[in-house]
């Protein structure tokens, strides 16, 4: 897993708290209008500075009574098959975890829930259904997308849907 940045506070990114926003390098998909193509593409990843993580929960430790939790976001930090290990650290820390997500993860994103290793989630809903294939790769399995919707609508954690809106990609045909 690459820690590749540090937004040190926010107050917008988990709502009704005071949080850092940890970005991690790497993402199964390739959006046309990714704004954080840094931490997506290969070649722009190996230019990125990288955080230790002994320096990232050493920064927590500092901030403890301070900040209240934490934003894990990418790239998509789902297909890291250490976050478990890594949100534990955090949570040990007493910090609350959002995870920011495109949903493509639904295995990833149970478990974490059903190891109370979560506390909010936000994820990205990129274009309709019937376009995913067409802009991201015909390998996308939609399925795993709707997969996570419906279990975030089950409400075993608070979580919202985001909308992103790109008129090439997202918009029907009338």
């Amino acid at each position: 897993m690459i820690i590749a940045g540090l937004q040190k506070t926010t107050l917008i990114d988990f709502p009704g708290k005071l949080a850092c926003t940890v970005f991690l390098a790497g993402c199964n998909f390739r959006c046309p209008w990714c704004y954080s193509k840094e931490l997506v593409l290969p070649l722009e990843i190996a230019k990125q500075p990288r955080i230790l993580e002994k320096e990232f929960l050493d920064f927590l430790r500092q901030r403890q009574g301070m900040l209240e939790g934490v934003v894990l976001c990418g790239g998509e930090p789902t297909i890291n098959k250490d976050l478990p290990k890594f949100i534990e650290r955090i949570k040990q820390l007493g910090y609350l975890v959002k995870l920011d997500t495109n949903g493509s993860n639904p295995q990833m994103l149970k478990d974490l829930v059903d190891l109370n290793l979560l506390d909010y989630v936000a994820m990205d809903i990129k274009t309709t259904k019937e376009k995913y294939s067409s802009v991201f790769s015909e390998s996308l399995n939609i399925e795993s997308i709707e997969e996570s919707i419906v279990f975030l609508k089950t409400g075993k954690i608070d979580y919202e849907f985001r909308a992103q809106f790109c008129p090439k990609y997202t918009l029907r045909k009338m």
